[in-house]
């Protein structure tokens, strides 16, 4: 899936000063992009690292311990957020803030359309050769909710391989991890339906998705 190089999110590493790019981001924890390998001998497994996470222009101090680290992607998980924090990164997740801030991003893929928000939340459409749409995914919170038009409408996880991507501009393509549910998840299909709800997405394309994460009992 596609991602943008450069994100809002940025977490400044106390040890050096250096500021690294937010790619996911969540309660537990966060993803960072180090590109320059030099930079992976202070993120080694296990090592503890402190800093300042920049979120809408505001600054949070926090603590993170390093658990796994891949060819560009470090995974830290954070320790002992403190209450102002653990606040605004629960407002930062509310599905309607981050349905408001999904923007149109021009995709690289011909016939597909990406809509790109805070902290990993992307919508991707795919259309057919007539012009229709036949699958669409959205990436939010570590989660994915789907609909094909072979399948129907799915529900899991999503985690980041680590491989190294590729890269065309200002995107990144990185290899995503899927993990279905046995079955549409409804928890996960009400955070799609909201966030959708809540973006600015045309009127007439917010509610066909809406309408294809629907499942019939």
């Amino acid at each position: 899936m596609p991602r943008l190089n450069l994100t809002t999110e940025q977490f400044r590493l106390s040890q050096n000063g250096k500021i690294f790019s937010v790619f996911d981001l969540s309660l537990g924890g966060m993803a960072l992009r180090v590109l320059d390998r030099a930079d992976l001998t202070v993120f080694t497994v296990g090592a503890r690292v402190e800093g300042s996470l920049n979120l809408h222009r505001e600054k949070y101090h926090v603590t993170a311990r390093v658990r796994h680290v891949g060819t560009e992607l470090v995974g830290c998980e954070f320790e002992e957020l403190d209450a102002e924090v653990t606040a605004v990164l629960t407002q930062f997740f509310d599905p309607k803030a981050l349905g408001q801030e999904l923007r149109p991003i021009p995709a690289a893929e011909n016939g597909a359309l990406w809509y790109h928000g805070p902290s990993g939340t992307d919508l991707i459409l795919w259309r057919g050769v007539d012009g229709q749409y036949r699958r669409f995914t959205l990436f939010v919170l570590g989660s994915y909710a789907q609909w094909e038009t072979e399948v129907g409408t799915t529900t899991g996880r999503a985690s980041p391989s680590f491989e190294k991507s590729e890269v065309r501009g200002v995107v990144r393509f990185e290899t995503m991890l899927l993990e279905p549910d046995s079955r549409p998840d409804a928890g996960k299909l009400s955070i799609a339906k909201t966030l959708l709800l809540s973006s600015n997405l045309p009127q007439d394309l917010r509610g066909w998705c809406v309408r294809h994460l629907e499942i019939t009992q």
